[in-house]
């Protein structure tokens, strides 16, 4: 049976950086466990998401030799326009961000992973299908059985190990339309579209904009009508509540690409057998978070991770770091144009639970 200090169970960026980080730190090797390299997102289909990160995110991702042009990186933005608390829109500053190509960081860091002998890497359903901590195998013949001192689980929102998940009996979802060089009709990409961030609140939601020099992004996020209508009905949902500001200078969401709608809503779990790290411990909602920034920093915590008191400790900052989100994701329904509207009502009552 192998013996690993640290194993960690998926390859997202979260999970890349933690195996990465855990080397670099000599606890090598580490065995990084996934069902599937990440998708292309160049292939037909692809998934062009993009995230507003901090700007110092940049300066971290470049000592691993993820350079910003790989990633989609363009200008930085210290502004965004938003519409919530009245249907008048507001210029509001904020820490200054730069938005990336999530899926190009993805295989960024995936390429860098592939270049590194010392960590092992096993891919396949099979291999996610833990039965304890450290043992990935039904078969005890099976050559593959492996042993690790520590199990880091970053396998997102699935939390493959958790004992406990809490999540919205009614989940909210994010729908993206994209608008990039192979998803537009024409073939063509306006470069100038705009890419500072623009949010508006919805009865049922909220649609927010963003861009790279590449691609640019309209997301609904919410429940019913907010995530639910055809092209021509969202756009109509816009005009209806004076939110059409936010795809000004922009083509007809009828060009766009509409992807699957997949969860965003506040969830959190537990695991008594590993240790949990971004989205797999707490899945923020992106309307008040850093979402992917934070995980990447409790990836570079992982590895220290090997007594129960830093544990204990690390799962304590978890659990205040829960609570301060829900807060903040409290307060802004509660300063939100359609806070009284029941969508946004249920939502705040499945939120209060997270600051217990």
């Amino acid at each position: 049976m192998k013996h690993y200090r640290i194993a960690v169970l998926g390859n997202g960026p979260v999970g890349i950086l933690a195996a990465l980080h855990a080397v670099r730190q000599g606890h090598g090797p580490v065995l990084l466990l996934a069902a599937d390299p990440p998708v292309n997102a160049d292939a037909e289909g692809g998934d062009y998401r993009i995230e507003a990160v901090p700007v110092s995110l940049l300066a971290l991702l470049l000592e691993y030799g993820i350079h910003p042009h790989l990633i989609g990186a363009g200008q930085t933005h210290a502004v965004r326009q938003i519409q919530w608390d009245s249907k008048t829109c507001m210029s509001m500053p904020t820490p200054r961000t730069v938005h990336i190509h999530r899926p190009a960081l993805e295989q960024a860091l995936w390429q860098k992973l592939l270049q590194e002998p010392r960590i092992h890497l096993h891919l396949g359903e099979q291999s996610l299908q833990l039965h304890d901590a450290g043992v990935d195998s039904i078969n005890g013949d099976n050559p593959n059985n492996w042993h690790a001192d520590l199990l880091v689980d970053a396998s997102g929102r699935a939390a493959r190990t958790a004992s406990s998940i809490d999540k919205s009996p009614q989940p909210w979802v994010a729908r993206l339309f994209t608008l990039a060089g192979n998803t537009r009709p024409s073939g063509s990409f306006q470069s100038h579209f705009h890419s500072h961030f623009k949010l508006a609140a919805l009865p049922e939601g909220y649609v927010y904009s963003l861009a790279t020099p590449e691609v640019q992004n309209v997301v609904f996020v919410g429940r019913g009508k907010a995530v639910k209508g055809s092209a021509e009905e969202l756009q109509q949902l816009l005009q209806s509540t004076q939110a059409d500001w936010v795809l000004q200078s922009l083509p007809q969401l009828t060009e766009f690409h509409s992807g699957m709608a997949h969860p965003v809503s506040l969830q959190w779990a537990a695991s008594e057998r590993s240790v949990l790290i971004g989205d797999a411990a707490l899945a923020r909602d992106i309307l008040s978070s850093q979402g992917l920034s934070c995980g990447l920093s409790e990836a570079l915590c992982a590895a220290d991770l090997g007594t129960p008191q830093a544990r204990a400790n690390f799962q304590q900052r978890q659990t205040q770091q829960r609570q301060l989100h829900a807060t903040a994701l409290l307060n802004q329904i509660r300063s939100c144009l359609y806070g009284m509207e029941t969508a946004w009502q249920d939502y705040a009552q499945f939120i209060m639970q997270a600051r217990t």
